[in-house]
């Protein structure tokens, strides 16, 4: 992680991040990238003209080592500015304003957002052109006389690091009327596969079922039949109309003649 965002406190959280324009480096480099060129071409032009430049060749070597010497600090400078300009950390975060810079030593400064009461941009025609410029925070203690707090020279997109910047002071001052825009929406439920619907009467599918097409629908199995009733044995009916007989008989409810005579009838039919 970078050394910017771990100053950041709790539930903080980095907006936009930026660093100088590319042509800051060209800016602080350019002398170092003639004296490199002129080195290269002096040390090629001796290396290939030895003895013949100075007529002397002790001569022609030290102004080879010289050249060469120019040419490695010249690119070593170089390769520490790049160095440099990439660990450049311009950040707006959810609660302020920073930059931290350096390799070795880091210098990190920030501005509150709710200290912030005004911001001066400048840009030049390049600037405009490439997109770059320079941006001035104004503070209350800018405004009584005080230094400059957050300066950035040379920023890459001023433009949008600059409505960033007020837009996340808006919606820290006013979070009804600016919600944060990084608030996630809750993902969206799974849907239910569908499934088929009998065809309606009167469309066209019906006559496809009645056809036996595709998809047309199995055909129900036909119910099965209720059980038979298990097969009465005529001896215990017999046996149980007889006990009926007699107990009616005991009873008084039917003579001992008519007894005799139904028990006479049941066994002629047996």
């Amino acid at each position: 992680m970078s050394y910017a965002k771990n100053l950041l406190s709790r539930n903080e959280e980095v907006v936009y991040e930026s660093r100088q324009h590319w042509f800051a480096v060209i800016a602080r480099t350019w002398v170092w990238i003639l004296v490199a060129i002129v080195a290269l071409a002096l040390a090629l032009w001796v290396g290939t003209n030895r003895g013949q430049v100075l007529d002397n060749p002790t001569i022609d070597g030290a102004v080879t080592v010289i050249a060469v010497a120019a040419l490695l600090g010249a690119i070593g400078w170089i390769g520490f500015v790049l160095w440099d300009w990439r660990n450049q950390e311009w950040l707006i975060t959810t609660r302020r304003v920073m930059r931290a810079e350096g390799v070795l030593n880091k210098s990190v400064s920030d501005t509150s957002l709710e200290k912030i009461n005004d911001a001066r941009l400048d840009q030049s025609v390049f600037g405009r052109i490439f997109g770059f410029g320079t941006l001035d925070i104004l503070t209350a203690a800018e405004e009584v006389g005080g230094a400059n707090v957050a300066d950035f020279p040379m920023i890459a997109d001023p433009v949008t690091f600059k409505k960033a910047m007020f837009d996340q002071k808006t919606m820290l001052e006013q979070p009804d009327l600016a919600p944060p825009r990084y608030q996630r929406q809750a993902p969206a439920p799974e849907m239910q596969r569908a499934e088929p619907m009998a065809p309606r009467a009167g469309s066209d599918r019906v006559a496809v079922y009645a056809e036996g097409g595709a998809d047309a629908p199995a055909p129900a199995a036909p119910a099965a039949p209720p059980p038979a009733p298990a097969a009465s044995n005529p001896a215990d009916d017999l046996g149980a109309t007889l006990e009926r007989l007699a107990g009616l008989r005991d009873k008084g409810l039917i003579t001992v003649e008519e007894y005799e005579a139904k028990k006479r009838e049941l066994l002629e039919r047996m």
